[in-house]
């Protein structure tokens, strides 16, 4: 079995994109066409995975030039301080756990369909909303409304109703598939293997990378689970506290020592290219799963990713294109294509789809 996990993830995003519209996916923003902005709990500019295209996006939003004469118009939500949040034309300090409740009034006020306001909110907060739900309304198809990876599932999932209520969705945000290859919560797949651990179903566990043992939830006692598993292998570029309860411990080599190849948010292939030779005969972990599946052992990083790109066939003439991919860093035209999407009703939808109220969901 196949078990991914990171203590910061996307779980939230993926997951809210999955209530919306039924499969997990990647929401992509083009801030570039977005003349007002609403950001609730979201750093997009420092935080997020594709942050250094969206702070240029958003900066040519507000260039005065060339005849143009208007900047894009940015309110931000957040309960600190924050990147975005200075940025901001209008801001608003709130709690995270009421952005839920502000997002409800604000999707009544648009008329989102099946969203309404469960809580009571305060005269001035319900004023700010207004202006803000009017000036959204006023461009529709052009606006933006964005929430931060950290709020749960069903926030996502509300402000996914909301822009499509105001005729976004094709327009300044699109969908892809995640860039992870398995996209299921993390948090989820940790927790069965804990359980997989504790009943003893695990032989050999290899662990690539991370540090389960340190920073899984406390509740799972993935350190004490650990102990179960007959052989567990670890590979990692230094000692840590997973390591110690290991049997084998594999360093690993640094990104800068190896060959390899990663996807950006948007699904872009990069190529991995080293700086230096390995300085303590580390080992990838492309080479320690090809000594697993006994494919020619010998083979280097190099060789595995090498080979593999050839076998998809991307480049009619591969040197060319393998050689091309080299000097630019990227694969073109690697990017995800763009997926079409149908918000849910709410007879097809699961018990905590927006339309349904306010319902307990992950976090």
């Amino acid at each position: 079995d196949l078990h991914q996990y990171e203590p910061v993830n996307l779980d939230n995003v993926f997951e809210g994109a999955r209530l919306a519209f039924g499969d997990p996916l990647a929401p992509q923003y083009h801030f570039e066409k977005a003349a007002v902005i609403l950001a609730l709990d979201s750093d997009f500019l420092y935080t997020h995975p594709q942050r250094l295209r969206y702070a240029r996006q958003f900066i040519d939003g507000r260039r005065v030039v060339a005849g143009k004469n208007e900047m894009n118009r940015l309110y931000v939500v957040e309960s600190t301080p924050t990147i975005t949040g200075s940025n901001a034309d209008h801001r608003l300090p709130l709690a995270s756990g009421e952005i839920e409740h502000l997002l409800e009034a604000l999707g009544g006020e648009i008329g989102a369909p099946g969203v309404t306001a469960n809580a009571q909110l305060a005269e001035p907060l319900r004023r700010w909303i207004t202006a803000v739900a009017r000036d959204l309304k006023q461009h529709r198809g052009k606006s933006i409304v964005i929430v931060g990876e950290v709020q749960p599932p069903r926030v996502h999932a509300l402000a996914h109703t909301i822009n499509q209520a105001l005729g976004n969705l094709g327009s300044t945000i699109e969908f892809t598939q995640p860039a992870p290859a398995n996209p299921s919560s993390q948090h989820n797949s940790l927790r069965e293997l804990a359980g997989d651990l504790q009943a003893g179903k695990v032989e050999l566990l290899v662990i690539l990378g991370g540090n389960p043992a340190y920073n899984a939830p406390a509740d799972l006692q993935f350190a004490d689970q650990l102990k179960k598993v007959n052989r567990a292998i670890h590979l990692s570029p230094s000692h840590n506290e997973t390591s110690a309860f290991c049997e084998w411990h594999i360093p690993q080599t640094h990104f800068l020592e190896s060959w390899g190849d990663i996807r950006a948010y948007d699904g872009t292939v990069s190529l991995i290219q080293p700086l230096i030779a390995p300085l303590f005969s580390g080992k990838s972990p492309y080479e320690l799963l090809g000594a697993m599946q006994q494919l020619q052992p010998q083979l280097s990083a190099y060789d595995i990713v090498r080979n593999y790109w050839q076998a998809q066939k991307v480049w009619p003439d591969f040197e060319a294109g393998w050689r091309q991919a080299l000097h630019d860093g990227l694969i073109a035209g690697s990017a995800f294509p763009v997926k079409k999407v149908q918000l849910r009703e709410p007879a097809s939808a699961p018990p905590d789809w927006p339309g349904y109220g306010r319902r307990p969901c992950l976090s």
